[in-house]
């Protein structure tokens, strides 16, 4: 079984542990908003592979998209955003679909962009685009929102760690699913792209909510 199949089972298995930990209606409705937004991101897998990397695939008929990406991304997106929610609170109450449509739109279109002017590899375009957003969302109430560094650390230092304890297993797996070659040198045996979206992602998942939800922040 693959290091990449097994990391999500655990992902797996923490989002439903979060999700009866917490029984905090808010919580649980941050947690399931986190999973639905990250999710749409599993379709850019097409353009991750195999220049940014080749992970073993469970369901080959599906590739170069994978089912594997697809829990990841609707675990990690909820994992992030309740974590982050203990950061900073927001009050939910209406969604403004048009602001999730424009999130979208912006995201994919940044993506875009970095990606036909090859500005770097597949997964920094993506992280570029949502550290645009997270500026962006950022600047408007600054003085709440800085506390979105404590998830970008916790989400930065849990990749490096999870990396290098999967090493202990598969002590290869970085050399074989990752296109280093493509990628920024290795920090502490970690690809650096990976450090770079799980920060970004901990930050922006943190105060993306009171940007797509009528409320209040505190």
């Amino acid at each position: 079984m693959s290091a990449y199949l097994i990391g999500n089972i655990i992902f797996a298995v923490v989002w439903i542990s979060f999700f009866f930990i917490f029984p905090i209606s808010q919580k649980r409705k941050m947690q399931i908003v986190g999973s639905l937004t990250l999710l749409p991101f599993a379709l850019l897998d097409i353009w991750f592979q195999p220049d940014y990397w080749h992970p073993p695939i469970l369901i080959k008929a599906i590739e170069p998209l994978s089912l594997e990406t697809v829990i990841y991304c609707f675990t990690a997106g909820g994992i992030v955003a309740a974590v982050g929610s203990f950061f900073i609170s927001n009050k939910m109450t209406e969604i403004k679909w048009s602001k999730v449509l424009d999130f979208f739109i912006f995201s994919l279109g940044l993506f875009a962009i970095f990606t036909l002017g090859k500005i770097s590899n597949a997964m920094n375009n993506l992280n570029f685009a949502f550290l645009i957003i997270f500026i962006f969302i950022f600047l408007v109430k600054p003085r709440q929102n800085y506390k979105a560094i404590y998830p970008a650390i916790i989400f930065a230092a849990f990749t490096i760690l999870a990396i290098n304890l999967a090493r202990l297993f598969y002590p290869n797996f970085v050399e074989e699913y990752w296109n280093l070659s493509n990628l920024w040198p290795t920090f502490l045996n970690t690809p650096t792209e990976e450090i770079f979206f799980a920060a970004v992602l901990g930050a922006l998942w943190s105060v993306l909510p009171q940007y797509i939800f009528k409320g209040e922040t505190k």
